[in-house]
């Protein structure tokens, strides 16, 4: 009888402190929900010498593309998704390497190719962190 009393008691505060921490701790709720889809629109900067035509708009995790219409994408993807400048199938010569980043409703998508974005992303963080 002791046993079950204590199995009982057990049982309580776990389905307690699991409801608890459901409740009042909405990072903990968030990881077993679905991410919630967002619209993003992304707008090319296009500092190269190329064409607009050239880049896509690319979601690495979700492998979709879209392309730049007047400088323009719009895509529907996860809140928690990145998204970073790729290169359309039609030019296989060409070759660019971006960062990926994280989405959100507007995105500045930045194809530059006199710097590289890997540089621009360290010395852009570096700025961020000794600044004055």
């Amino acid at each position: 009888m002791k046993i079950l009393f204590t199995i009982g008691i057990a049982l309580a505060t776990i389905v307690g402190v699991a409801l608890a921490l459901w409740h009042y701790m909405p990072g903990f709720q968030a990881q077993f929900l679905p991410p919630k889809m967002i619209s993003v629109t992304i707008r090319l900067d296009n500092r190269c010498s190329v064409d607009d035509r050239v880049f896509v708009a690319y979601a690495p995790a979700q492998r979709r593309t879209a392309r730049f219409i007047e400088k323009t994408a719009i895509m529907r993807l996860p809140e928690n998704a990145k998204i970073q400048l790729a290169i359309a199938n039609g030019y296989p010569d060409f070759n660019y390497d971006d960062v990926a980043q994280d989405v959100a409703s507007t995105v500045v998508l930045v194809a530059d190719c006199e710097v590289s974005p890997r540089l621009r992303s360290i010395f852009g963080s570096m700025n961020e962190k000794f600044k004055k």
